[in-house]
């Protein structure tokens, strides 16, 4: 399978799942946990996949590919910040 299909989907899967998964933690509904498990698994089949297209690049230099791999760790967890920067981004001058 491609490595950019994956990106790409784990990426949204990730962001809809946990999203969904919050609201319905909010509105104290049932299944949001499951939801929420499933959406962090796909983030960080996201992050696995992200880091490993980054540092297969060889379009960047070291110092661009510490910098992705600090901001995937870090911001990969908090937020989509990270993914969202580079799914529209960043990746297209990785690539």
């Amino acid at each position: 399978m491609n490595l950019g299909i994956v990106v790409k989907w784990s990426f949204f899967i990730s962001l809809v799942f946990e999203l969904v998964g919050a609201l319905m933690k909010i509105m104290h509904l049932p299944g949001a946990d499951a939801l929420l498990i499933i959406g962090m698994v796909a983030n960080g089949v996201f992050i696995v996949s992200a880091l490993s297209e980054v540092w297969g690049s060889v379009r960047i230099n070291t110092n661009e590919k510490v910098m992705w791999t600090i901001a995937f760790i870090f911001m990969g967890f908090l937020g989509a910040l990270a993914g969202i920067l580079y799914v529209i981004m960043g990746r297209k001058r990785i690539v």
